[in-house]
This record gives C-alpha cells, sequence and structure tokens, in this order.
C-alpha cells in the first residue's frame, strides 16, 4: 500500500490535490487559446502584463468527471497520452483519485508508457518544477519495475554546490532538486524491491540533503509490513544525530486533528528539541516573563 500522506506512497493522492490550486489558477495546458482581451493601463498603477486566464468555475463546467486519459498507446502515441494525462491529473479533483490510480496501475506493463513518463519528468525538471514534481508522483504510483532504473539514476543525480543563495544561506537549485529527488525516493520505497529498498537505505545515510534523507526514512518505514523489522533495519543508517526521524509523524489524508494532534504531541514531548522558539517580539510582556507557549512543528523533511 501506497503512503497516503505527504511523506510518500500515495503519490497520486497528495501531489494531485496540493497541485489542484496551481492548474486551476493558471489554467490547464491544451484547453483552447485564451481570447481576453488584454487589459488596458491603469492609471493607479501597475496592471499584469499578460490577460487572466479563466475562471475555475469555467474550467471545471467544462470537465467530465471521472474521465482520465487513457494510458494504453504504445510508440509515438504513448508521449501524447502521457501529457495528457499528467494535464487531467494536475486538474483533477479529489473525488477523481480513485480513477487516475487505476489508470496508472492498469499502464504498470507498458513499457513505451513509463518511458514517456520519464522522458516528461527530464524535460519539465529544466523548465516547470511542479509538472516534474506531479509526473514522477504518477510515475512512483504505476509501481512499475520498468521505472526502478529511471527513479535511482534520479535520485543520483549530482547534488549542486552552489546556485541562488537566499539570506538564509540556502540554495535554490539545492532544494528544487533534493524535492524532486524526494518524490523519487518515495517511488522506489513504494516498490519494494530487494534492490529498491536498498537503494532508499543507502540514501537515508548518504544523501547530502536532509530533504531527501527525512524523506527516505519516512517512507522506507511507511512501505514495510512489519514495521519494527523496518524501524531496526532503517536504525543501522540513520545517522547518529538524525534519530528522532524515525519517530517522524504522518497525517494520513483526511484524518481529523483529534487523532492527528495526539500524534503530534507526543513526537514533541519527545523531542523539544524540535520546537521553535517563540518569536522575538513575544517572549516578554511589558517587562513580564512570555507567558505563551509555541507548539511548533517538527521539520517536515
Amino acid at each position: 500500500m501506497s503512503k497516503n500522506t505527504n511523506p510518500a506512497g500515495q503519490q497520486l493522492l497528495l501531489v494531485i490535490v496540493s497541485l489542484v490550486s496551481l492548474f486551476l489558477v493558471t489554467g490547464c495546458p491544451g484547453r483552447g487559446t485564451n481570447t481576453t482581451p488584454e487589459p488596458t493601463p491603469s492609471a493607479n498603477g501597475p496592471t499584469a502584463k499578460e490577460a487572466p486566464g479563466p475562471a475555475p468555475s469555467a474550467i471545471l463546467a467544462g470537465r467530465t468527471l471521472h474521465s482520465p486519459p487513457g494510458l494504453t498507446a504504445k510508440g509515438e502515441d504513448a508521449a501524447k497520452a502521457v501529457a495528457a494525462f499528467i494535464d487531467w491529473a494536475g486538474a483533477s479533483l479529489p473525488e477523481e483519485q480513485e480513477d487516475g490510480r487505476k489508470a496508472l496501475v492498469a499502464a504498470r506493463d507498458n513499457a513505451d508508457i513509463v518511458k514517456a513518463f520519464t522522458q516528461e519528468i527530464a524535460n519539465a525538471q529544466r523548465s516547470d518544477h511542479s509538472r516534474a514534481l506531479l509526473a514522477l508522483a504518477l510515475l512512483g504510483e504505476m509501481k512499475s519495475p520498468a521505472a526502478e532504473e529511471f527513479l535511482r539514476s534520479f535520485v543520483n543525480q549530482p547534488f549542486p554546490e552552489s546556485g541562488t543563495r537566499t539570506e538564509e544561506g540556502e540554495i535554490l537549485e539545492q532544494t528544487a532538486l533534493a524535492t524532486l529527488q524526494a518524490k523519487a525516493i518515495d517511488g522506489l520505497a513504494y516498490l519494494h524491491s530487494k534492490s529498491a529498498d536498498e537503494e532508499v537505505l543507502s540514501q537515508v545515510q548518504r544523501h547530502p540533503s536532509i530533504i531527501v534523507r527525512s524523506e527516505a526514512i519516512s517512507a522506507y518505514l511507511w512501505n514495510q509490513t512489519n514495521k519494527d523489522v523496518g524501524r531496526r533495519t532503517l536504525s543501522q543508517f540513520v545517522r547518529k544525530d538524525e534519530q528522532r526521524y524515525l519517530d517522524q509523524i504522518t497525517r494520513q489524508a483526511g484524518e481529523r486533528a483529534a487523532s492527528f494532534n495526539p500524534k503530534l504531541e507526543a513526537y514533541l514531548k519527545a523531542h523539544p528539541e524540535v520546537i521553535a522558539p517563540a518569536p522575538e517580539g513575544q517572549r516578554q510582556d511589558y517587562g513580564k516573563p512570555d507567558q505563551t507557549t509555541n507548539p511548533g512543528a517538527p521539520p517536515k523533511f
């Protein structure tokens, strides 16, 4: 069973949901030309250079629900089918997730479809980070043995040592690649083959980004049938100063606060070092010690 939370596994469930707003705002590729006239410059300030896209209600009104594009094509037609499916997935609704998953599983043994997904990912990585993330999630959800070599190669792409640095010291190119490689790790862990599991465990120990290392821990454990055995195996690879990631919690799709909050509180109690300090301005109140509490949140990756 793939993971139905943010860290790993049921990638279709969560990535589609998280990207729905993005695709609805920007409009879906291949849905016709926007004929809205160019806006007239305003004397009150600058306006957008491009005409606005269609309203979400207009996009949804033109869609037939529960009808994902087919993934049965072969040869050159496979690329068109995969592109159409990614477009559909990006604009799909939560109630269509199972439709998409069934289509992906049915295409598991179609080598041409798998290859088309890998090409889409390679192309989007250079130009469209969100599309690359979505395509990786969909490929992982297929659980196709034919995708293992690509996923392994992807997660082993050289990690950039320099790039655009923020004021906080973050290198944007590193973060971008790490988030994509973490999604590739999800796919490997979901495959759950001996070689794929070995790759995940290797990345737990040696990947340069905590984003990937933490995701590898979570994804590996999630996809193990025997959690105790999986935890013992993981503990041999997790770095000494990152043992707390063995306890990281995940919020399942549809899980209510009533069940999730106690797990979060238990985690924070066990690992108080991850609690963020109160903002500087809240630490004192007219000379009196601050009485507020800030539960913070554990690092996600």
